[in-house]
């Protein structure tokens, strides 16, 4: 009788603990809806190598595996970044920033990487987002859009 006693209260607390830490969850998503729920959103960076792009605090521009130039004319550039916020943060935080600095989304797509579109009047931004095991490596390329290098270096002009 005693232990009948001790395993219903065991299997009593057991069923309460579970109940309490589900309702205490957030879901990723909503229904499909491709909205996601972030805890910790990510702050901007205090320096940014294009002053319209903005790149996550707590991320450190690979230097070593970046290139930009930058003229009165045009400007290109690819920048890499490692971090350990997860994937999920930054989606949020490239969703939420770019349209704030004037960039508007074009497209998103996700296998395995997740790649960003975005465009302005003359420039393309391209982020890819690679989640690792324990960091993220974000690539970003800014470039002229078709027809706006060739008019630069036009001759004929």
């Amino acid at each position: 009788m005693r232990k009948i006693i001790k395993l219903n209260f065991f299997l009593a607390i057991c069923a309460i603990l579970a109940i309490s830490g589900c309702a205490s969850l957030q879901p990723r998503g909503e229904g499909g809806s491709g909205n996601l729920r972030v805890q910790n959103p990510l702050n901007v960076a205090g320096t940014l190598r294009f002053e319209d792009v903005p790149t996550p605090a707590l991320f450190k521009n690979l230097r070593d595996q970046s290139f930009v130039f930058q003229d009165g004319a045009i400007r290109v550039g690819f920048m890499r970044y490692s971090g350990r916020p997860n994937a999920d943060q930054v989606i949020s935080f490239f969703k939420t920033q770019m349209p704030l600095y004037n960039w508007d989304i074009i497209n998103i797509v996700e296998y395995g990487n997740i790649t960003m579109s975005f465009a302005k009047s003359n420039e393309n931004c391209m982020i890819t987002v690679t989640p690792l095991t324990t960091k993220t490596i974000i690539s970003i390329v800014v470039s002229p859009k078709t027809g706006k290098i060739s008019s630069v270096f036009d001759t004929k002009k």
